[in-house]
């Protein structure tokens, strides 16, 4: 439906002013993005900024590849669109240390109405808003999920080997904190590959969760359309070091926010591209 609604409304975009131009990918693999509005960068390592532009809403119609396209969230249920394999889930949540800390939602996710009639066709959104975590809090969506050869059912690689990288549009709420990172899981990162440590004996050379990720910058209260090369991601340095994201083994794809925040994030139309 969002193609045919792009299509018909670019024609209002650019009565509105709205720009033609797509977010771009500096040479360097630094985040590019277009949006309107003022950029409030966030602080922490592993991110730099794009460029802005005025909202393009010829760039919500979604992928030329339709099996490129994670999840549209106009299914208003915590399951992302199954194409090509996928079948994973959206999911929010905090460290359980920190007692005074709130999250909503928590556990399974499901999307909500775009406030203001919705952004360039789309009507719904992933939306996650929290505060006072001291450790960690995301929202994060999982590629797949099932059991192997009669075992438990848990989190399952998917391999994404032959994309270069996500496409998205997001913003945050007016109260919240312009720190958000993207991270990227993969077997190196995730306990279920077998290959980290993920217990609290682990050291910087054998931690897991340690993701290849980047902070969204520019990020602000207006729309953005972010477009992230898996090549210009990068670790943190406190677990399991390894030289690149291995594509072929992504578990999740994470939203982090940082500790002793508020935070209110909105998410549209993820894709791989």
């Amino acid at each position: 439906m969002k193609i045919f609604c792009a299509l018909i409304l670019s024609a209002l975009c650019a009565a509105a002013g709205c720009s033609s131009t797509p977010g771009a990918v500096t040479g360097d693999g630094s985040v590019g993005a277009s949006g309107g509005g003022s950029g409030a960068a966030g602080s922490g390592a592993g991110g730099a900024a794009g460029t802005t532009a005025a909202m393009n809403c010829a760039g919500s119609g979604g992928p030329v590849d339709p099996t490129a396209l994670i999840d549209d969230m106009e299914a208003t249920d915590p399951a992302i669109l199954m194409e090509a394999g996928r079948n994973g889930t959206w999911w929010a949540g905090g460290d359980a240390v920190s007692a005074n800390a709130s999250i909503v939602p928590d556990g399974d996710a499901m999307s909500e109405l775009i406030p203001g009639g919705g952004r360039c066709g789309s009507l719904h959104a992933m939306h996650v808003t929290g505060q006072g975590f001291t450790s960690w809090a995301l929202m994060s969506v999982s590629m797949r999920y099932g059991a192997v050869d009669g075992g438990a059912a848990g989190l399952l690689p998917y391999d994404a080997h032959i994309r270069t990288g996500l496409t998205f549009w997001a913003r945050i709420g007016d109260t919240s904190a312009a720190q958000v990172r993207l991270g990227v899981s993969d077997k190196y990162s995730r306990p279920e590959g077998g290959l980290c440590d993920g217990s609290s004996a682990a050291t910087t050379a054998t931690a897991c969760y340690d993701l290849f990720g980047v902070d969204l910058k520019p990020i602000s209260t207006t729309w953005t359309q972010y477009r992230i090369p898996f090549a210009g991601l990068g670790q943190r340095n406190f677990g399991l070091p390894r030289p690149s994201l291995d594509t072929s083994s992504l578990y999740t794809i994470e939203f982090g926010f940082y500790p002793n925040t508020t935070f209110s994030f909105w998410i549209d139309d993820l894709s791989f591209y």
